[in-house]
């Protein structure tokens, strides 16, 4: 194609202070006639976000800027192009682009900075076109971003030698999403030349040269997946004019409005245009280039809040060495209108591994940035690895800096393999220690055990720096080992040792505190038969926690055999797990679970039951595969037990198989099973056109005792029903002798003193009592003596089995101020009474309402109280009314709990206690019964989803004092008491002075309850009482050493009782003590 120029012409002038140049050239060639206009204006101040919405305008749109770019900026150059296009055929076209440059001028703390920004518009126009012409307008910062500037990474070879170019933003009013591909465009190129109408002979200004827009473009071209904002960068190599990569990242801004018609220049002086994008993650693009031993994995971009953000995730493996970045980011602040840009760059990174790997030695580590989106508190996780050897160390840990008003945590676990010797059978080959503050450790569960990370040789396999970031570090990430938990601290120790080199076991012994308490031990075991060799004969491994959670009354053990186990060769895989559960309080109080390869499958789990993966044996060897599971559990209602076997034997032409199963539910009294078993044989040959197949099998209902069944048997071509044994039968009910027997504590012997009967004696003022807890009403006659309900003491217990002076012994020594006397009964009650007198009885209410009354009245039956948070049966009934013995097809069994609470009288011999109290408090002990004993008859006991629990059952009281109310004295401030004058004695302290002139002699005899004090020395008195009544008080002789001293007290200003205000006749002549006092000369104690 031949081109002809027809015409050039160019002009430069002055339009007020401000330089502008224009040019017309007039091109014609063989298709077409090119129109050309260029111009350029420089030397201007101009604000930005009324340009580029002045020039938005022209394009047909409102453009609006962020406010944080909306700046006032010096023009270096603006320079224009419209390109008409008239071919000889065809429609005629108009392109548009524009491009400046500007300088940003900013205060900076006391300095003045500039940031260079150059911008660009294109649009092409063609005529007919009835839509709108896609255009593309943007901004790019006028600097290279140089990675070898970087922290950390800066000095890693290749790497450093890229730089990001062109970092801005773009707009476009096209939509890819409409076209199915993304918009291309290219940065236009501005070429310089020399102004040839400038004729000045002095000074440089910066009309001396013509700006115009390039038609070739720049190198970087950018590909917008999204209409509206974009954040732009360029990836290009030092020394190169080709980008490697470039990226535009959408940036999500509100809608303008556009304008009917385009503006005039300026026409929104007051800035009154406020759109500013949302804060948001960094945007994350994956490049996975290599470039030598560098490998770039992802380049980020982001813009919020007037602050542009870069960030790289890359790699380097150099020889041995290996160094991985994840999320390395650098932040620029951009000047905000009126305000400085800020003094700094920030840096963050999310994660950094590194790896040095040589024969015979090993340094790793890594660390990794997380921020859980619930909490949003930061956490720093990192793991240090160190093998020399058969020597090595590791070490994890996290830090979470005070943040969101919540403390700093930290927690550190090592682990370090060194031979330390010892016997054979135990030879400790490494140690592991650990704690954490406010930080929670997590223990495993079944399904985590398998890869729990405090376990050794249970974390996934490091290798690198990098798998350490995606494995170990993430599992700290996830919660699954450690949980920010303010407030809560744990600790650990663990030892790892072999036994003749033949098992290897760890165990580890933890204890957390603070929110919650738990005491838990983690063990692993491995043995590999015969040792050393490189073809085991059969290598296991069994992992196991245990734990015991006082908030949650709960002890449990669990374990599992580590997928990796097999047997025999690699070819027969063992795996499988166990647990035992037991809950002693809490909402399951009372409920346990003995599992062992999981549960029946008819068997609905509870949530709080644990999963337990099945005792599995797989064999693979050629075409012969089988398989096998079993498993057995024991809940509180229902034993059942099961095992499945399969074998299948593939040759291609032929092919056998034998499938084998059964499942069992074992009630417990009367015993009683149920069982659904299957057998299934056959085979098929393939003789190419067709294939023949035969196969039998059985399907079998079991149940017994008596033993009978149901089998149905299928040959095929015919299907044969075979009834076998006896028919089922209901169970024979049990006797009470025999549920006792096997279900009940076993009887105390005769030598050995009743439990339900307990003596007791406070080792201060409190009379000799007895109390009795009566087994509930029984089905048979009362035995003389039963385990079935006994008595403890869980507070104020001072000592136990003591003997007095005279030869007595007491079970308990008690604290009368605060104590706690619990019952208890093995056998649920549902009726309880309070023995009041040798033939009273008065019933204890099942009401809530009659419990916690405003008004203690103890006349009848002790004080009612229910403990907060006590969960009762119902609104109505405080505990399960409904009792029955399931063994036996009883219902509606009358179980009755009767305490007696008695003290011994004053004609009462040793061992007897004839008055009975009522002066305390009593509170019910509620708890879950077993159902497999207590539950309803009429529920079958071979039904795997029959409740296990009886909720809320009576299970005993809490005998404790009746709460006081005690006198107190009036609200006085204490301002009053320090210093309000007017109050003062003239009473002078100096020392304790006894007065030895009288000597004493005190009898005491508990089995006449007698109390005889002797004065003798200035007199001699002989003061003598009886049945815990101090009648002495009233004596002559004592109320005139009394009336001396109230006197004494009066006389030195202390406001104290006269002696004619003071009355004791009550005390002496009423029982009002528990004990005899003890006597002593006044101050003598104090003066010795």
């Amino acid at each position: 194609m031949s081109t002809n120029v027809d015409l050039k012409i160019g002009v430069n002038l002055e339009i007020g202070s401000i330089p502008v140049a224009l040019a017309a050239e007039l091109t014609t060639t063989n298709t077409a006639t090119i129109y050309t206009f260029n111009g350029c204006v420089q030397n201007a101040v101009i604000d930005i976000g009324s340009f580029m919405s002045f020039v938005g305008q022209q394009f047909g749109l409102d453009v609006q800027l962020p406010p944080e770019l909306n700046l006032e900026a010096i023009i270096d150059y603006v320079a224009g192009q419209v390109i008409y296009t008239s071919p000889k055929t065809g429609a005629t076209t108009t392109e548009l682009g524009v491009a400046a440059k500007f300088d940003l001028v900013y205060s900076n703390g006391g300095n003045t900075d500039k940031v260079t920004l150059t911008f660009y518009a294109d649009t092409v126009m063609q005529s007919g076109s009835t839509g709108t012409n896609p255009y593309v307008v943007g901004a790019a910062i006028d600097t290279d971003l140089a990675f070898k500037n970087l922290p950390l990474v800066g000095s890693i070879p290749v790497f450093n030698e890229y730089t990001l170019k062109h970092i801005g933003f773009s707009y476009t009013n096209a939509d890819p999403k409409t076209t199915g591909k993304p918009v291309t465009f290219n940065i236009p190129k501005v070429d310089t030349s020399a102004n040839p109408l400038y004729t000045r002979t002095i000074g440089d200004g910066k009309e001396k040269n013509n700006y115009s827009v390039s038609t070739t473009g720049d190198q970087t071209s950018f590909s917008l997946g999204q209409g509206g904002f974009s954040l732009t960068a360029g990836l290009m190599r030092e020394g190169s004019d080709t980008a490697e990569n470039n990226f535009a990242l959408p940036m999500s801004l509100p809608k303008a409005t556009p304008t009917a018609n385009p503006a005039p220049y300026y026409n929104n002086p007051q800035n009154t245009v406020q759109t500013s994008p949302p804060a948001s993650p960094a945007h994350w693009i994956n490049v996975n280039k290599t470039f030598g031993p560098v490998n770039l994995q992802k380049i980020g971009l982001n813009y919020s809040s007037g602050e542009a953000t870069f960030g790289i995730s890359a790699g380097m493996s150099m020889g041995g060495f290996t160094l991985d970045v994840q999320g390395l980011c650098i932040t620029f602040p951009l000047p905000l209108p009126g305000m400085p840009a800020g003094n700094s760059v920030s840096f963050d990174i999310q994660g950094l591994g590194m790896d040095f790997s040589e024969p015979g030695l090993e340094i790793g580590g890594a660390f990794l940035k997380s921020v859980d989106p619930k909490t949003n508190i930061t956490n720093y996780f990192g793991e240090v690895i160190v093998q020399v050897a058969e020597f090595g160390f590791k070490a994890i840990g996290g830090y979470a800096p005070a943040q969101n008003s919540n403390p700093a945590a930290f927690f550190i676990y090592a682990n370090l393999e060194v031979p330390l010797g010892g016997p054979p059978f135990f030879y400790v080959s490494g140690l592991a220690f650990g704690f954490g503050v406010n930080y929670a450790l997590v223990l495993p569960t079944i399904e985590t055990l398998p890869t729990y990370l405090l376990l050794p040789n249970m974390a996934p396999p490091q290798g690198n720096a990098q798998n350490a970031l995606t494995s170990v570090i993430k599992q700290l990430q996830d919660g699954s080992v450690i949980k920010y938990e303010p407030g809560e601290y744990w600790v650990g120790f663990g030892v790892q040792f072999t036994s003749f080199d033949m098992v290897s076991a760890f165990a580890m012994l933890t204890f957390s505190f603070g929110v919650d308490m738990q005491i838990a031990l983690l063990g692993s075991c491995a043995i590999v038969l015969p040792e050393g060799s490189p073809d085991a004969l059969a290598s296991i491994q069994v992992n196991l926690v245990a734990a015991i959670t006082p908030s949650t009354g709960l002890i449990n053990v669990a374990g599992v055999i580590t997928p990796s186990s097999y047997i025999l060769g690699p070819f027969v895989k063992l795996s499988g797990g166990f647990a035992f559960y037991l809950w002693f309080a809490g909402e399951h109080k009372g409920d346990f679970v003995v599992s062992l390869g999981g549960y029946h499958p008819a068997f609905v789990k509870p949530d709080w039951y644990p999963a337990v993966p099945r005792i599995r044996v797989t064999f693979n060897l050629g075409p012969f595969q089988a398989s096998g599971s079993a498993y057995l559990a024991l809940t509180p209602s229902m034993f059942m037990a099961g095992m499945a076997v399969s074998a299948t034997f593939d040759a291609t032409v032929v092919k056998v198989w034998f499938n084998l199963g059964a499942d069992f539910l074992i009630g417990w009294s009367p015993f009683q099973y149920e069982a659904d078993a299957y057998v299934n044989i056959g085979c098929s040959l393939n003789v190419g056109l067709f294939t023949i197949k035969i196969h039998v099998g059985a399907d079998l209902q079991l149940w017994g005792p008596p033993f009978g069944g149901i089998a149905n048997v299928d040959l095929d071509i015919l299907t044969i029903t075979i009834k076998f044994g006896s028919d089922a039968a209901a169970p024979v009910p049990v006797t009470w002798q025999n549920l006792e027997q096997n279900f009940l504590p076993p009887p105390v012997s005769a030598k050995q003193p009743a439990p339900q009967q307990q003596k007791l004696k406070a080792s201060r003022g409190i009379k000799a009592m007895s109390l009795a807890a009566e087994a509930p009403a029984p089905l048979t006659d009362e035995p003389a003596t039963t385990a079935n309900v006994s008595a403890s003491v869980s507070v104020g217990l001072l000592g136990k089995d003591a003997t007095s002076q005279d030869g007595e012994t007491w079970d308990w020594l008690v604290d009368p101020d605060n104590f706690n006397i619990v019952t208890s009964t093995t056998i649920p009650a549902n009726f309880a009474n309070w023995s009041s007198g040798a033939s009273t009885t008065a019933p204890i209410p099942n009401d809530p309402t009659q419990y916690n009354s405003a008004s203690i009245d103890t006349s009848v039956h002790p004080y009612l109280e229910l403990a907060a948070g006590t969960k009762t049966y119902s609104d109505t009934q405080v505990w399960n009314p409904d009792i029955n013995v399931k063994p036996m097809k009883i219902t509606d069994v009358q179980s009755v709990h009767t305490i007696a609470l008695r003290k011994r009288a004053n004609t009462d011999g040793k061992g007897q206690f004839s008055n009975f109290i009522n002066n305390v408090t009593i509170d019910p002990v509620l708890g879950s019964s077993n159902t497999a004993l207590w539950g309803d008859p009429k529920l079958s006991t071979n039904d795997a989803n029959t409740p296990t629990l009886l909720p809320e059952t009576l299970l005993g009281f809490n005998i404790t004092p009746v709460p006081r109310d005690p006198d107190t004295v009036n609200n006085v401030p204490l301002i009053d008491l320090l210093f309000t004058g007017g109050e003062e004695t003239n009473f002078s302290y100096t020392s304790a002075q006894p007065d030895t002139s009288y000597t004493l002699q005190v009898k005491e005899d508990d089995q006449a309850q007698t109390f005889n004090i002797t004065v003798s020395g200035a007199s001699s008195q002989v003061l003598d009482n009886s049945g815990y009544v101090l009648s002495a008080l009233t004596q002559t002789w004592v109320s005139g050493q009394r009336n001396a001293i109230l006197n004494d007290l009066n006389a030195n200003g202390w406001d104290t009782y006269a002696a004619a205000e003071v009355t004791l006749t009550n005390m002496s002549s009423t029982e009002m003590l528990t004990d005899w006092p003890m006597v002593a000369v006044l101050s003598a104690n104090n003066a010795a």
